[in-house]
């Protein structure tokens, strides 16, 4: 009996120190949220003082605008809502593969391209807003019905065809590959890479469009302080992941994966005619970029 006192007293301790430890991981992921956030609308208003600047149409801005705070919701509710069904989570991959495999047959063909979709007058590039969390997403749960939704995707890209998001899809699991090299990322790297290659077999005949593909080339051809303003925008998309790197001890391919992601679509951006991320008009990157932001410091891993 006299033992019961200390005994007692030693698991409140544990308990306490638990409390205070859930509470500062809560709090640290709050901190996060909120950097990322941040990174994403100094991204878009950077992009939008190119745009006014420039005399891009109002409603440009408007509908980034409207992206930013749709997204920014979207990845504060799957931060509170974290799906913990490795099953579930590999099913919602294979659908995303099964819309842009539909996207490919059924879409908007503009020039031998069939990427995009239109809702209510404006148009939507699924591949953009799908395919970022899903990479993101394979990167921390690697089950096989995930890997084998990321190859019906690589599938899709190669038909649609999608030279840019393609390359992004093989670019991204090839740095998951460097930290996780097992059976399912090896399927989904090999998928994509075909992928890939699908795209270089055609000629990609997609014209660019003012203030959505070029961005970086033409706002330095306005002027060099919008064109560094363009260039600091792309800098912050990539700040959550430096972020992650520098100081994660676990689970550094989610990070690499995410930084990887969107080098790549910044990259394709640059040299090609695809459009360029956050800093120029589209509502696709701006969701897919909030979406796989929110995937990439969800607290809770699936089982």
């Amino acid at each position: 009996m006299g033992a019961s006192g200390p005994a007692r007293a030693d698991a409140c301790g544990r308990q306490e120190k638990q409390r205070i430890t859930a509470r500062g991981a809560s709090q640290s992921t709050i901190t996060v949220t909120v950097f990322r956030a941040l990174c994403a609308t100094t991204s878009v208003a950077l992009g939008a003082i190119y745009m006014f600047a420039a005399g891009a149409p109002r409603f440009y801005i408007a509908v980034n605008a409207a992206a930013l705070a749709v997204g920014v919701t979207a990845a504060s509710l799957m931060r509170r809502l974290p799906v913990r069904n490795q099953t579930f989570a590999g099913a919602c991959t294979v659908a995303i593969g099964l819309v842009l495999l539909a996207t490919a047959v059924f879409g908007i063909h503009i020039d031998g391209a069939s990427r995009w979709v239109r809702v209510a007058g404006i148009a939507f590039q699924p591949s953009l807003i799908l395919l970022p969390p899903a990479i993101v997403h394979f990167a921390r749960d690697r089950g096989w019905l995930s890997s084998i939704g990321l190859a019906i995707a690589a599938l899709a890209l190669g038909l649609q065809p999608d030279r840019a998001m393609a390359g992004v899809l093989a670019i991204a699991l090839a740095a998951l590959w460097l930290h996780r090299r097992e059976a399912p990322v090896v399927v989904a790297l090999a998928a994509a890479v075909c992928g890939f290659v699908a795209t270089l077999l055609s000629v990609d005949l997609v014209a660019p469009i003012p203030f959505v593909e070029r961005v970086v080339e033409s706002a330095f051809k306005f002027h060099v302080l919008t064109g560094l303003a363009i260039a600091a925008g792309l800098a912050a998309m990539l700040a959550p992941a430096t972020l992650g790197l520098r100081t994660g001890t676990v689970n550094r391919e989610v990070p690499s994966v995410f930084g990887a992601t969107w080098l790549a679509v910044i990259a394709f951006a640059i040299i090609g005619n695809y459009p360029t991320p956050l800093v120029g008009y589209g509502s696709s990157a701006i969701l897919g970029y909030c979406l796989s932001a929110a995937i990439g410091h969800s607290r809770d891993r699936t089982t």
